[in-house]
């Protein structure tokens, strides 16, 4: 008889193995999940866990929302709701001390409001930001620095994908999920303005000052033309909150007004319905594939009684709370240069969340901590999925090397509000216990 705790902990090595091979991590969870089964519950068993899981999690009506929000925000992109978005945060902002920067930082984060993709945020913005910033004499790392990791932002402020994620692989509430990432992401937004004021306050040369004004009426127009994003944050996360209507049904509404918004603005030709539909399919089809892995890889981890025995010993050991998130994040942020966020979701939650109840972290706050460590991934090199995104798309206008460079400030700056989300864990429960109860 094979002991679990060891056929667990071969399975683990096996699984990093395998993805730093190259195989996808979808097919490598499924594949070390299936195997493990059959040697610790025999071959049927094992089948029969890899035969119906599959169906089990595309047919869920729990994860229907996802989809559904990844509609959402490809037809806010082909509506032209990024270009509004910028513009009129460039001439509420402009004037300042780097203002074009901070005008992308604060674009990207309304933006994120109704498009949950980091990666599709980020090479809009360069598409829309960039241009203008280097035409300003902006300078290029500053610039592109900015964008990557203001797009960021998606993936922490609701509706996002990952926390959807987070709360299926979890069993916990989207709705309250989605309220607690609202405070820490406009705190990420107005930390990094503050840094790029400072910055660009110390170094003029590296954002010369906007020389053209917009009167106040123009501003005041400005202003209102984000309405979309407004319109569209409040009709679906309020009524998510409200419970006028499910997340699936709030993410449907969502989608279908952003449809008929980009139609009405830009036509049925210019909305490009069909590559949107497309672009929704690959990307539930990949996220939907690890998920499917992750879900079969847990159950292996729960018959090897692994989560069990680590949550067991650090209790024994008397590890303090402190230790454990500073070995935790060290662990993220590793994690964080070689993967990307779903599949960094997926391989750790089955070990680490049965941990962290047991240590008595509140599951919500956790879920605003580990997200906020795979924004920070999502800039940190060498896999920084972003910083490729946005030099991608930038069309050699910046050079990888610049891009880089640029967000090494604001990586460092994400730290700082990483560390402040963990001293003052209310400020993600706030909101969440306010509009829900404790």
């Amino acid at each position: 008889m094979m002991d679990p705790t060891l056929v667990g902990t071969a399975g683990v090595a096996a699984l990093l193995l395998l993805i730093f091979s190259g195989l996808h991590i979808g097919l490598a969870l499924s594949l070390i999940g299936g195997v493990g089964m059959c040697l610790l519950m025999g071959a049927r068993g094992g089948l029969d866990i890899l035969g119906s899981s599959p169906f089990a999690v595309a047919a869920s009506y729990d994860l229907s929302p996802l989809p559904l929000f990844l509609l959402m925000g490809s037809f806010a992109l082909n509506g032209g709701i990024g270009a509004m978005v910028y513009e009129a945060m460039s001439k509420l902002l402009g004037r300042l001390h780097g203002g074009l920067a901070i005008a992308t930082t604060f674009a990207s984060a309304f933006f994120g409001m109704i498009c949950g993709s980091s990666l599709a945020t980020a090479g809009i913005f360069t598409k829309i930001a960039l241009p203008e910033m280097l035409k300003r004499g902006m300078d290029k790392k500053l610039s592109i620095g900015t964008i990557s990791s203001a797009g960021t932002f998606a993936i922490l402020i609701p509706p996002s994908g990952l926390m959807i994620i987070y709360c299926i692989l979890t069993e916990q509430s989207i709705g309250r999920m989605f309220m607690a990432g609202f405070v820490p992401g406009f705190i990420s937004a107005f930390a990094f303005s503050a840094l790029i004021y400072i910055r660009v306050r110390r170094k003029p040369s590296l954002a010369p000052l906007v020389r053209e004004g917009y009167r106040l009426s123009e501003k005041a127009r400005a202003l209102i033309s984000i309405w979309p994003i407004i319109f569209f944050a409040a009709l679906v996360l309020g009524g998510i909150f409200a419970g006028w209507f499910t997340a699936t049904e709030g993410a449907a509404v969502g989608a279908f007004g952003t449809l008929l918004f980009a139609v009405v603005k830009k036509g049925v030709r210019q909305t490009q319905i069909p590559a949107a539909l497309i672009d929704c399919m690959k990307a539930t089809g990949m996220i939907f594939l690890v998920i499917i892995g992750a879900i079969i890889f847990g159950r292996f981890l729960s018959v090897t009684q692994l989560p069990v025995n680590v949550a067991s010993f650090l209790s024994d050991a008397h590890i303090s709370r402190a230790a454990f998130l500073v070995s935790l994040a060290l662990l993220y942020f590793v994690l964080g240069m070689l993967l990307d966020s779903v599949a960094i979701l997926c391989i750790t939650i089955p070990v680490v969340f049965p941990v962290v109840m047991q240590l008595g972290f509140d599951p919500i706050w956790f879920g605003i901590f580990l997200i906020k460590m795979c924004e920070i991934g999502q800039i940190t090199p060498p896999v920084g999925m972003n910083v490729y995104v946005a030099v991608a798309a930038s069309e050699g206008q910046v050079s990888l090397e610049d891009a880089f460079k640029g967000i090494m400030p604001f990586l460092a700056c994400d730290l700082c509000v990483l560390t402040i989300l963990i001293v003052f864990p209310e400020l993600s429960l706030w909101l969440p216990n306010l509009v829900f109860g404790s």
